[in-house]
């Protein structure tokens, strides 16, 4: 069952639904990285038997613990991504406006190396622009999207620090060609990427 878009909106949430279409049919298990108050963790709980969210923000977790109650079949866990040790491995790991707060080889090679045969990598990624004309022409139109959708309904707490993305898409790409052959990454409106990837 899919749920219907969640009524507070942001950036990030502007594009799950876009994202849960990627989450291979019958999903057993998938992990959250970077889960903070788990807005797609819960998301996730309606086309996953089981969830598990990771972060190591301690009060995030805390208030996605105390909004999650009602989903028994998601679990947080409170760690470092790159040093957790799985017990399992994953049908789809997901990765939400988070891997530009990690060392982008090492959290790809990690997340890889969860993945179960024909697993997915789901990522909504923030890129630097290459340039100041790009910068202002996509922080307008983010900007008006912005206006638009907080006018109209409110607007979903991130619940994680801002950091700025160091690297531009084009460096995204190539680095992701070396880890993550044939991995589909799309450039979207709202100043965010995805980038798809399936375990052949």
């Amino acid at each position: 069952m899919r749920l219907s878009s969640p009524a507070a909106w942001n950036r990030n949430t502007h594009y799950h639904d876009r994202l849960l279409a990627a989450i291979p049919d019958g999903c057993s298990r998938v992990l959250d990285v970077g889960c903070g108050t788990g807005s797609f963790a819960r998301r996730l709980a309606h086309v996953a038997e089981h969830v598990d969210g990771i972060d190591r923000d301690r009060e995030a977790l805390a208030n996605a613990r105390r909004v999650s109650h009602d989903l028994p079949n998601v679990h947080f866990i409170e760690a470092d991504f790159l040093s957790w040790q799985a017990e399992t491995t994953y049908d789809a790991v997901s990765m939400i406006a988070v891997l530009h707060h990690l060392p982008f080889h090492a959290a790809l090679r990690k997340a890889r190396t969860l993945l179960r045969a024909r697993g997915v990598l789901i990522v909504l990624g923030l890129d630097r622009s290459p340039s100041l004309p790009h910068l202002v022409a996509t922080g307008a139109v983010a900007t008006l999207a912005d206006l638009w959708h907080n006018g109209i309904r409110p607007t979903a707490k991130l619940g994680a620090p801002i950091k700025e993305p160091e690297m531009t898409l084009r460096e995204v790409r190539d680095e992701a060609a070396q880890l993550l052959p044939g991995a589909l990454i799309r450039r979207h409106a709202l100043r965010r990427y995805s980038l798809i990837w399936r375990v052949e």
